[in-house]
């Protein structure tokens, strides 16, 4: 049986399709899309860092987001009051994110929230989970 024939590339597709459906009715509860979601946990990991803070750059870069589409769902996030955007000491091109406190608690739910999902998402996998998870990181860049 050749396993290209099953159309490979289409499972892929509805599995992730499925995957982001969940994501999408589980993060409701915080009012986040999963892109904001995404963003918000990577600001915090940069920030968690140290330094000055991260730029949206740099947060784009971590999401292995296009910088322009991070520009405008941190723009949306500014709004909802999760970040703040303040001049770069250095770079007066450039601004630096932070989390506001209530950026930091709803990305702590939002984490628990996705925790939770991923482990009802793939719990089908079990016990072949951890080896299904390292046969997708070779597939990362």
């Amino acid at each position: 049986m050749d396993i290209y024939n099953e159309e490979l590339g289409y499972i892929m597709w509805r599995v992730t399709n499925n995957w982001q459906k969940l994501m999408k009715q589980e993060l409701q509860e915080v009012d986040l899309t999963h892109v904001q979601f995404a963003l918000l946990r990577s600001c915090h990991s940069l920030n968690e860092r140290g330094g000055l803070g991260a730029t949206q750059i740099q947060i784009a870069h971590d999401s292995f987001m296009d910088p322009m589409m991070a520009s405008e769902v941190l723009r949306t996030l500014e709004k909802k009051g999760h970040v703040n955007r303040v001049p770069h000491p250095q770079d007066t091109r450039a601004k630096l994110i932070r989390l506001t406190e209530s950026g930091a608690n709803v990305m702590e739910r939002a984490n628990q929230i996705v925790l939770e999902a991923d482990k009802t998402f793939f719990s089908k996998l079990e016990p072949e989970l951890e080896g299904f998870i390292k046969q997708l990181r070779l597939l990362m860049p």
